[in-house]
């Protein structure tokens, strides 16, 4: 190349041989991206839960279309489809004469829930037959997987050239911890152009994603899903193995939620919280047998609290602690709020395995305790209320933790190990005994007998109800339970409900009659 002089420095003066010697007169190099081939993501034994999919892109081939019958066929295909007709007209109305404009992408396997006869009728009309990376079925584990987008104008400007036009981009879940090896490696092809047919001159070969195994199992997926499908509130079931902390299911409700609530929904976690709560009696001295006080109603530092209205009244009184947390007595943990400080009761809740990191490839809120709440606070703490929040994962990972005798550290990636946790206050094995002892009694004696003819290893657990406000300022009811059989850990919860045992209770004993 020939160097010239300019007034800020030298610059080559660069000809089709100095780019390319193979160049021949006329022609220029071209460089395009040639499309790894996507990773797919399996069950922990193998089965494929993302992957290549069926579909077809259904929309308008404007090119067929009069200019007078462009508006009436957009709106008349988004009524067919059941999508905005004002959004679609207007998308149809910007786009290029001869544009293709997509109104909705549908799985093959869904063509029977659209009306294909009515929109095929419709002038302009056009279904392109594609393959898009999409989970097993629709709405399959969400907030777990994570999905790919193409990437939008705003994702390339923010990118520093990492990112170009029309890659896919990942979002949330597994495929954003894993998107490198489930995307593979874009390839290289430099092309000669501008003469008689364009040449080859160069290639690197794309490099295909790879297949990223997790913890889920297919079968307890469907079966928790299956268990909420009739729930019209804000529902989710999260199954652990409590020796490994390995997610097994995390299903949501079928209402059209906008976040997936067993993995970052923060919500009171109501009397399952007094698992917590009894490990930190027992710390301070506390056994199952000590005798505890259960009135009707307590006060603390002004505030009235009261027992469950379903609970026996004939049960008021004295019990042991071990009666105490089979019949939930609210009053009796309340009442120990000078036993066990604030602290303490957060050193407990550390130790069953609340405000740990999320697990990689889990976007998830595993609970928060404030150990500085004192006087109100930290009564309402000893039961679940107060300022304290879980989500169903934090919770199953606490019975979790009890069940296997140490704190469970949650995981999704099968193939790699999570970073346990630093804890203060290891779980010891006889708090551990104690604590399944005690669970054990919700079961044979308390608000969770519909559990306790189950075959196979005894069923723990806890029920828990916690109040809250709704949207029209009534007070109204989380539902939840935590259950454990043998290695199985099940959290069920409905944000709208009635007592743990009449809403959510149902749910878990579904899915652990189901093994």
């Amino acid at each position: 190349a020939t160097l010239t002089k300019r007034e800020d420095g030298w610059a080559p003066q660069l000809t089709p041989a100095a780019l390319g010697p193979e160049l021949e007169d006329g022609e220029t190099l071209a460089v395009r991206s040639v499309d790894a081939e996507l990773g797919t993501i399996t069950d922990r034994d193998g089965a494929q839960l993302y992957g290549p999919r069926d579909v077809k892109v259904l929309g308008l081939d404007k090119s067929q279309l009069a200019a007078d019958q462009v508006d009436s066929s957009a709106r008349d295909l988004a009524a067919a489809l059941g999508t905005d007709a004002d959004r679609y007209a207007e998308s149809v109305a910007g786009a290029g004469e001869e544009a293709f404009v997509p109104a909705l992408t549908i799985r093959v396997s869904d063509e029977g829930e659209y009306d294909l006869a009515r929109a095929g009728q419709v002038p302009g009309f056009h279904a392109l037959e594609e393959q898009r990376p999409l989970a097993v079925e629709r709405d399959y584990a969400p907030g777990v997987l994570g999905s790919l987008r193409e990437a939008t104008a705003e994702d390339v400007e923010a990118s520093d050239g990492e990112i170009q036009a029309g890659d896919q981009v990942a979002t949330g879940g597994v495929i954003a911890a894993e998107q490198d090896a489930i995307l593979g490696t874009s390839g290289l092809e430099i092309v000669a152009t501008g003469g008689e047919q364009e040449r080859p001159l160069h290639e690197v070969d794309p490099v295909a994603g790879t297949t990223v195994r997790t913890t889920l199992d297919d079968d307890l997926q469907r079966r928790a899903t299956a268990a909420i499908a009739d729930e019209d509130s804000p529902s989710a079931v999260i199954a652990l193995s409590a020796s490994t902390g390995d997610v097994l299911a995390a299903a949501l409700g079928p209402t059209g939620q906008s976040y997936p609530v067993g993995l970052v929904g923060q919500y009171a976690p109501g009397s399952t919280f007094k698992t917590v709560t009894a490990l930190s009696l027992l710390r301070a001295g506390v056994t199952p047998d000590t005798e505890l006080q259960c009135p009707e109603t307590a006060s603390v530092a002004g505030r009235s609290f009261k027992n469950a209205d379903s609970m026996d009244p004939s049960l008021f009184g004295t019990m042991p602690l071990r009666s105490v947390i089979a019949h939930s007595c609210n009053t009796a943990l309340l009442l120990q709020h000078e036993t066990v400080s604030q602290a303490e009761l957060a050193d407990a809740a550390t130790t069953l395995g609340i405000g740990q990191e999320a697990p990689a490839g889990l976007d998830a809120f595993m609970g928060s305790i404030d150990p500085a709440d004192e006087g109100v606070e930290h009564a309402a703490a000893m039961m679940g209320q107060g300022r304290v929040l879980t989500s169903p994962l934090a919770m199953a990972t606490v019975l979790a933790s009890v069940q296997n005798g140490a704190t469970v550290t949650p995981r999704i990636l099968a193939d790699s190990e999570p970073t346990a946790p630093e804890i203060p206050t290891p779980l010891t094995e006889d708090e551990a005994a104690q604590m399944q002892e005690m669970l054990r009694g919700v079961v044979t004696d308390g608000s969770l007998d519909d559990f306790a003819d189950l075959p196979g290893e005894p069923v723990i657990g806890k029920t828990g109800t916690a109040e809250y406000t709704n949207e029209e300022g009534e007070l109204a009811l989380h539902s939840w339970v935590i259950v454990a059989q043998g290695d199985l850990v099940v959290a069920a919860f409905v944000e709208d409900g009635s007592y743990g045992s009449v809403t959510a209770g149902p749910i878990a004993r579904e899915v652990l009659a189901g093994q």
